[in-house]
């Protein structure tokens, strides 16, 4: 039998719970700090587009999304998530799937750069693996086991960056009785040339937001 991990997001405009899988909160500041489509519109070419972020669908090798699924840009200071959802009202059902899915994240600000990533997701209580890989950074490779976060804390530091190629592989080896509720890719930025450093140490804290989960 399924059992899940439980997460609830929150949005202090209008109070939105995404997930009835209560367990941690992700909370923005406000409604308009999340880019929101679903999984048919985004992969159709409309592309999520929030701040100075533009996130576009590539490809997907029998990923198993639903139509009704969604997927979201939020920005939370210098710090970009982009949050794939399983499980919507239009769509309750987990993602059972072992397959994967390929999109760009493009900053058109000038004066940034992406310079920092992490994984994480929210599944059942036997899932396999989530793996986020790069093409302009070969050799990076995080890995989200059973719902884990890769780092552990903070995240991992990366060369600056306008441009990356995401490709988030699913691995689960349970399916049909386990499954995918959410996967997050996070993204974090340097506002100006010369500041990368102190941005790396908040990093280094452990200060984002992250998905804690009840197995």
């Amino acid at each position: 039998m399924m059992t899940t991990n439980k997460l609830t997001k929150t949005f202090a405009s209008g109070s939105l719970a995404i997930g009835v899988l209560a367990g941690a909160v992700l909370t923005a500041t406000s409604a308009s700090a999340a880019s929101m489509l679903t999984w048919a519109q985004w992969t159709g070419g409309t592309p999520l587009e929030k701040g100075d972020k533009k996130v576009t669908f590539v490809s997907e090798n029998g990923f198993g999304a639903e139509a009704l699924d969604d997927v979201e840009l939020i920005g939370m200071g210098h710090h970009y998530y982009f949050l794939y959802d399983a499980t919507t009202l239009g769509s309750p059902d987990p993602n059972i799937s072992s397959g994967s899915f390929t999109y760009t994240i493009e900053v058109t600000d000038p004066n940034k750069s992406i310079v920092g990533v992490d994984l994480d997701s929210d599944v059942s209580s036997n899932y396999g693996t989530v793996t986020e890989t790069f093409d302009e950074i070969p050799g990076l490779s995080l890995v989200s086991v059973n719902g884990s976060a890769d780092p552990a804390v903070g995240f991992e530091p990366i060369p600056p960056h306008k441009l990356l190629t995401v490709t988030n592989t699913l691995s689960n080896p349970g399916s049909p009785t386990e499954g995918l509720f959410q996967l997050q890719n996070s993204f974090h930025q340097v506002p100006e040339p010369g500041t990368i450093l102190g941005l790396l140490a908040v990093g280094g804290l452990g200060l984002v937001s992250r998905f804690k989960k009840q197995k």
